[in-house]
């Protein structure tokens, strides 16, 4: 499971970094092809930064159990729903008071 959740992250990574490239390219070029990856940048974009953040935060919980450590599954940014880099932080900052029940 934790291989997967290594591949998962992995891919989604790679996946982010390719949107926030079609982004600067849209930022910085015009004409009306530009315009099409405008519209698909803000129409996934935010969907890709919540994929990452959330797969993220499954495959460290998923580490620290097999390390015979508590985890906190579902992880602290699915329990919180973050969809920003700032939430996550936030939500992983929380997981001590998750573990002791304090949500």
């Amino acid at each position: 499971m934790r291989g997967a959740g290594e591949c998962v992250v992995l891919a989604e990574t790679k996946d982010h970094q390719n949107w926030e490239l079609i982004g600067l390219i849209a930022e910085k070029c015009s004409g009306d092809q530009i315009t099409v990856l405008r519209r698909a940048r803000e129409a996934i974009g935010n969907d890709e930064d919540h994929h990452l953040l959330h797969t993220t935060g499954w495959t460290r919980e998923l580490w620290i159990k097999s390390l015979g450590l508590p985890a906190v599954l579902p992880p602290p940014e699915e329990v919180k729903n973050v969809e920003t880099k700032i939430g996550a932080s936030r939500a992983e900052q929380a997981r001590n008071d998750m573990l002791r029940g304090k949500h």
